[in-house]
């Protein structure tokens, strides 16, 4: 495993997240195999663990809470993040700060965020002086140290860092080589660098889009490029997370995982080789090919997971997107069946918008539902 210096820390490069661990049927959390997957990330020399307090729908700091807090708390670094669209008060980001705490079973964090600042969120930050609330954590030795996951525009980090580069030690990006370009991840980069910022990369296989590449195409290139490099059999993901890995300023990569295979894979891969300036162009030619074939630009991140309709967005997107790919035919069976398997879908959407309120991507979900619900009907109609 190899490690970063950040303030008075080591990071693995490699961090564990913990937005996607691995789930029962009906949602909740499998305790079992998430323990087996922190013990062999402990032991691979995963020291990095990334929480917040709304994933698993608020149960993935009560994971956190039993299984990684039963290692010594000096073997492991905890992030985790306020969620500031929750906060009307700072007496709400005292109240869920203290919950966190209790929920994660630790005394401090040793990484505090602002979590999912974006053009929406950031007036209210200023509004309650939420950074001048995580500067004071950080005085009573609750937080050690403190910084900001951003879903903005370029312009909006660069005035946030102008103005609290000085206390704001860190910021969390979206950096995968898909976005590079299509969602201002470059531009974003390019701010944090100029502002001498360490980095978090979050969603590097974007979602887990970049680990099994829904383009045929894409993987072609790729797998020749690992043939060519001598390392035949290198998975999608490795591919991910060494892009992510090699840019400077880059101190740590998340990889929210879900089973104990992608653990293993994942420790071989911070452990490995790194990319040759062949497979550097062979991932430039691959996201060319990838953004011609994909739809929809979601990551899976489930923040619209409130939909009053039940409707699985995420899901939906992800089998549009890999039918897409397959040129909307399935040789193996009826796409349109797969899609009935879904459950609620854009037929019945209330358009409420709470899904955009909330989406990172800034997706026109609404829209793109209805797409879905047309295409559908196409598929239907020509037996597909």
């Amino acid at each position: 495993m190899r490690y970063n210096d950040f303030k008075d820390l080591k990071l693995s490069s490699l961090g564990f997240g913990t937005m996607r661990l691995p789930m029962f049927a009906d949602g909740s959390i499998d305790y079992q195999t998430g323990a087996e997957m922190v013990a062999k990330a402990m032991e691979g020399g995963i020291t990095y663990y990334d929480t917040a307090y709304r994933y698993h729908e608020g149960e993935a700091e009560n994971f956190c809470g039993k299984v990684i807090s039963r290692y010594p708390r000096e073997s492991y670094i905890l992030a985790d993040k306020l969620p500031t669209w929750l906060c009307s008060s700072i007496d709400d980001a005292e109240r869920i700060f203290n919950e966190q705490l209790q929920k994660c079973n630790v005394d401090y964090f040793d990484l505090y965020l602002l979590h999912n600042v974006d053009e929406e969120t950031w007036p209210n930050i200023e509004k309650l002086s939420l950074v001048d609330f995580l500067s004071q954590k950080k005085a009573q030795g609750k937080i050690r140290h403190m910084g900001f996951s951003a879903h903005c525009k370029p312009e909006l980090l660069n005035s946030i860092l102008e103005k609290y580069g000085d206390v704001l030690e860190f910021v969390q990006l979206q950096i995968n080589y898909f976005d590079w370009e299509y969602m201002d991840a470059k531009a974003l980069y390019d701010t944090a660098r100029r502002y001498n910022k360490p980095i978090i990369v979050m969603e590097p296989v974007r979602g887990g889009m970049l680990a099994s590449v829904p383009s045929e195409e894409s993987r072609r290139i790729l797998d020749k490029a690992s043939d060519e490099a001598g390392q035949s059999g290198a998975s999608y993901a490795s591919y991910a997370l060494r892009y992510a890995e090699q840019l400077k300023g880059v101190v740590c990569t998340l990889s929210g995982m879900s089973e104990p295979d992608q653990v293993s894979d994942n420790i071989a891969t911070f452990s490995g080789p790194a990319l040759t300036a062949d497979q550097m162009n062979a991932i430039s030619e691959a996201a060319s090919k990838l953004k011609a074939d994909i739809i929809i630009p979601c990551t899976g991140c489930n923040y619209c997971y409130e939909c009053p309709a039940g409707i699985k967005i995420p899901k939906i997107f992800s089998w549009y997107n890999d039918a897409a790919a397959k040129g909307f035919h399935w040789i193996w069976g009826s796409l349109s069946a797969e899609y009935e398997k879904l459950g609620a879908n854009g037929k019945d959407c209330l358009k409420c918008g709470n899904c955009e309120s909330h989406c990172p991507q800034k997706i026109s979900i609404i829209d793109k539902l209805q797409e879905i619900v047309r295409k559908n009907e196409e598929l239907k109609s020509a037996g597909e």
